[in-house]
């Protein structure tokens, strides 16, 4: 027997992820369109990529480059297609010979294998720039509940707690993947919806242990919940998405203005993309950062204006690859997070050794404009960098000074003419089906290295 997927050594996960990859990129190259059609564009087998070392080689997606023009039906090209074959070449030797066994003896049990490894059965909702589909197979959420009970022991919780959840009730993955680790670790849980009237009755109802709520509305739900004394019994505050410094501190305020000094405030967070989430260990009351699972994902980082891996340890843009999952394929899968880190030392406050992700920011490269729009980052970024005639170039974005709208300004520098570069870089961008910036104004070094200083009501993204 092995060691638990958290005491492993990373040089043992690193073995068990080749061999995971290896199988997953075969099974996805060979029955979902899209990868079917990428390998084939780079002229490459996807029995050429034998480990975690070699998806260096199979550039980042992201959902743009699926569906360029934002259609969410465009994104049926990442699942999965195959029935008994697919499920004969890809599934574990295991199951396999099970499987051999049953279609002699008892056919309909061995459809049922068949269909739980191959047949897409649920979905869940995810989304950057466009929302969009993620199929799961049985098997994909019998891994998702896996997950979600390893989630419960890194976050401390157990089945004697009681989960109150103030996610809306829909099918996202941070929704499913809270239902499915509350099941999982037979933990009560009520999932009322995000209407505080709602909440507050669920809480009487069954005084909650843990409550589960989105990052961004924290501190205001935590606020009505405790003016309806509906904290008392609670111990853990999960908030649903990294959160920032003064996010988390909101919320920790809030406990204290309503008499709850002892509750531990931890992050959980599902990438885009993703269908587990990932917590903060209870030791480190989020200082050492989220734990992941090194057997059903390898988690790395890309450049996010070129795309390209950076060093092993450095930050960057996280990009996911799904292991052992039949439903959509999400294979070096761009999720607009950016991390400082992405480290497999020990974690120096509960031991576990799987990869550990630190200081992330979710969803920092695509931003929401006004009217409800988005605007990519990272193809923005990709446009400039791939102008010669731009030298250098920064991204401010803040509100305007008459009206407080938002906008999105580059200020470019180049040695051509200032009119002809920001009229191709904007062709650059309508070519690939993106929002075009407010703005684009010519600039000299000295006005550019002037931005890095921009007040706090704006942010800036810097190039490189």
């Amino acid at each position: 027997m092995g060691k638990a997927w958290d005491t492993r050594r990373p040089k043992r996960n690193l073995a068990l992820q080749d061999e995971l990859v290896r199988a997953q990129v075969r099974a996805v190259g060979s029955s979902s369109p899209f990868w079917r059609q990428r390998f084939a564009d780079l002229g490459r087998s996807p029995r050429s990529v034998d480990g975690v070392g070699a998806l260096a080689a199979v550039p980042a997606a992201g959902e743009r480059d699926v569906s360029p023009t934002g259609d969410p039906a465009g994104m049926a090209g990442l699942v999965m297609q195959g029935g008994e074959k697919q499920f004969a070449l890809h599934t574990s030797g295991p199951q396999l010979r099970r499987a051999i066994r049953l279609r002699i003896t008892r056919s309909s049990d061995y459809q049922q294998i068949v269909d739980g490894e191959t047949k897409p059965t649920a979905y869940s909702w995810a989304g950057l720039g466009f929302r969009y589909p993620i199929a799961s197979t049985r098997g994909d959420l019998d891994v998702v509940a896996r997950a979600g009970a390893r989630l419960w022991r890194v976050l401390g919780l157990d089945a004697d707690d009681a989960l109150l959840s103030a996610l809306p009730a829909a099918a996202t993955t941070e929704h499913v993947a809270l239902q499915y680790a509350a099941l999982a670790a037979g933990t009560p849980a009520l999932f009322p919806g995000d209407d505080i009237d709602d909440l507050v009755a669920a809480a009487r109802l069954a005084p909650p242990t843990v409550l589960a709520v989105a990052t961004p509305t924290a501190t205001d739900v935590v606020h009505a919940l405790g003016e309806a004394s509906a904290l008392s019994r609670v111990t853990t505050v999960l908030l649903v998405g990294a959160p920032t410094a003064d996010e988390r501190s909101g919320v920790v305020r809030a406990l204290r203005d309503a008499g709850t000094t002892n509750a531990a405030v931890l992050a959980v967070h599902a990438p885009t993309g993703a269908r587990v989430m990932w917590g903060e260990c209870r030791e480190s009351q989020g200082v050492t950062g989220l734990h992941t699972y090194p057997d059903l994902e390898v988690v790395q980082t890309v450049d996010p204006e070129t795309g390209d891996d950076t060093t092993a340890g450095s930050g960057g843009e996280l990009v996911l690859t799904q292991l052992g999952m039949r439903g959509s394929a999400l294979l070096r899968w761009r999720t607009a997070d950016l991390v400082e880190q992405v480290t497999s030392e020990p974690c120096p406050a509960c031991g576990r050794t799987s990869p550990r992700v630190t200081r992330l920011r979710r969803e920092a490269l695509v931003i929401g404009t006004n009217g409800g729009r988005f605007l990519d980052l990272r193809v923005l970024a990709g446009a400039l960098a791939g102008r010669p005639e731009i030298t250098d170039w920064r991204v401010v974005l803040g509100g305007r000074r008459r009206d407080g709208r938002g906008q999105v300004v580059v200020h470019l520098q180049t040695a051509a003419d200032p009119g002809d570069a920001a009229v191709g870089a904007a062709a650059d961008l309508r070519a690939v089906g993106s929002r075009l910036p407010t703005q684009l104004v010519a600039a000299t070094a000295e006005e550019l290295n002037a931005l890095s200083g921009t007040p706090l009501t704006a942010r800036v993204l810097e190039r490189g």
